[in-house]
């Protein structure tokens, strides 16, 4: 019997992607930007930074961020959803920056929540898919 397939969701400020696991091979699933969404109004900003690449002297983000990022996760929530509902996956990895991560366990509905298996508090965006699984193994 073949074992099922894991949901990795690899999530971040700027957009997530999700892939299909089974034996030490990744397969891409679906990726989006938070430019793909109507409902997004801006890019969040990065600590020490603003918009235009300047640095900021706040506290790294804007008050929008706490409005942009419940969003998108919502947006990266339906679409694991809806992959989850075609079946054969058994369990769900979570990885994203600790902040993004608090807004997709806040977003994601109950059901799917008892579907998650591991969680990875680290922004793993720009790790290429042949390198992800061997920083999720030394992360776990």
């Amino acid at each position: 019997m073949k074992a099922a397939d894991t949901l990795y969701c690899i999530a971040d400020e700027r957009g997530f992607r999700l892939l299909r696991g089974n034996g030490g091979k990744l397969e891409p699933i679906h990726a989006a930007g938070a430019d793909d969404f109507a409902d997004w109004s801006h890019t969040i900003t990065e600590p020490g930074r603003n918009r235009s690449g300047g640095i900021s002297f706040g506290n790294g983000g804007s008050d929008d961020d706490a409005i942009e990022r419940p969003r998108l996760a919502k947006h990266v929530v339906a679409a694991l959803a809806a992959e989850w509902k075609k079946g054969g996956a058994g369990r769900i990895v979570l990885a994203a920056g600790p902040k993004m991560l608090g807004a997709l366990r806040k977003a994601m509905p109950k059901d799917l929540t008892q579907e998650i298996a591991a969680e990875f508090s680290k922004d793993l965006s720009d790790v290429p898919e042949h390198e992800l699984l061997d920083h999720l193994e030394a992360e776990g």
